[in-house]
């Protein structure tokens, strides 16, 4: 039987995992500042993404 080895050979570069993290930040950032505050403020949508692409980078580590 032959396993799912695919995803260890996909090397992803750092600014693309900083790039997926920052768009799932900016939805999220987008939801809360929508639903929290009525989109008056960006502030939330900023602190989302700088978390995000953090985290990004942080979880599609190898």
């Amino acid at each position: 039987m032959k396993d799912n080895t695919m995803l260890k050979h996909i090397n992803m570069p750092v600014i693309v995992k900083a790039m997926c993290g920052a768009t799932i930040g900016f939805l999220v950032g987008m939801y809360v500042s929508n639903t929290f505050f009525g989109g008056a403020i960006h502030w939330p949508i900023y602190l989302c993404v700088t978390i995000g692409g953090g985290l990004g980078i942080w979880l599609f580590r190898r």
